[in-house]
């Protein structure tokens, strides 16, 4: 049996987390500033690392392929479904889009389109460069929103690129280098995080890549300077993760070998919570409940017994379904 890395599980494991706080904080970040900073600094990087992860464990091409219904599409076809429903009976949508990704399961989606073409994009000279013009120039266009997760799927193919093309090799050498670089690195990123949050030029959901960037009332120029400034951004803050990360054993490993679980399950605890933070009126006292809520999600969604019931479930529908 393969060992597994540890180095890999830890970060995994903090990304998960920020997973579920930064969408704990969906509603009190429009009210309060701090929440806004927090929740702006967050979704700079967690996804883009997480990708980056994603594609680091991609270099088996044939298995990645032969998996990605499996793993990603029939997940997302799981949760999608009782979760669009809900929306539509709860009345905070009038109409029931099957192939628009339910909140985080955008990420499933995408995973599936990038584990079956993976093979193929490789064939193309200069990917990785490609994908990087792409990624920021996709919000000129209409056509790339949130449907099917098209524009998600094109501005963050680029992490998942570099995650596949890097290699023990290259992560031992940001392993070796001077971690006071990488602290500095996410002193100016929250520092940017907070010109963020106070732009008017320049709306939060720029970050969420879903969208052109005239359904933002963003300029071109602003819109395309953002993108390449998060490709930066992002890039830099995943380096400084593998950097600063411990290689040993932590509270974080476990929480990091059993994160299926977690992505799949908190939207619907943390949903709930939301039923409860619409009740407080204390912007700080809100800001420390949504981080309880956010530990004891991510705890108790990433125990073994949890996870291995979600695995066996899965595997359950995926025999039914699938010809093996």
């Amino acid at each position: 049996m393969k060992e597994r890395s540890l180095l890999f599980d830890n970060l995994k494991g903090l990304l998960i987390f920020l997973v579920v706080f930064g969408h704990s904080l969906e509603l009190l970040k429009d009210n309060y500033e701090i929440a806004n900073i927090i929740y702006t600094f967050i979704y700079i990087f967690h996804m883009p690392a997480f990708i980056f992860i994603s594609g680091y464990f991609s270099k088996d091409l044939k298995k990645s392929q032969n998996t990605a219904f499996e793993k990603f599409l029939l997940p997302f076809l799981i949760i999608t479904l009782p979760w669009n429903i809900a929306l539509v009976l709860l009345g905070i949508t009038d109409f029931y889009s099957f192939f628009t990704p339910a909140w985080a399961m955008w990420y499933l989606f995408s995973m599936f389109i990038w584990k079956l073409l993976l093979p193929y994009l490789l064939k193309i000279r200069r990917i990785f460069k490609l994908s990087i013009f792409l990624g920021i120039t996709a919000g000129l266009f209409i056509e790339f929103n949130s449907f099917m997760s098209i524009s998600r799927t094109i501005t963050f193919l680029p992490y998942f690129l570099a995650g596949y093309f890097f290699d023990k090799n290259l992560i031992d050498k940001f392993k070796a280098k001077n971690h006071l670089i990488f602290i500095l690195a996410f002193i100016i990123t929250f520092i940017i995080a907070i010109y963020f949050s106070n732009s008017d030029l320049i709306p939060v959901e720029i970050l969420w890549l879903d969208r052109p960037f005239v359904s933002l009332n963003s300029s071109m120029k602003i819109g395309l300077l953002v993108r390449a400034l998060l490709y930066l951004l992002g890039f830099l803050i995943t380096f400084a993760l593998i950097n600063l990360m411990t290689e040993n054993r932590c509270f974080l490993s476990n929480i990091g070998k059993n994160t299926l679980s977690v992505y799949l399950l908190h939207i619907f605890l943390i949903g709930s919570f939301f039923g409860i933070s619409r009740m407080i009126e204390n912007n700080l006292l809100n800001l420390i409940l949504c981080t309880i809520a956010s530990i004891i999600t991510t705890y108790i969604l990433s125990r073994e017994i949890v996870n291995n019931s979600v695995s066996k479930f899965l595997k359950f529908i995926a025999n039914k379904v699938i010809k093996r």
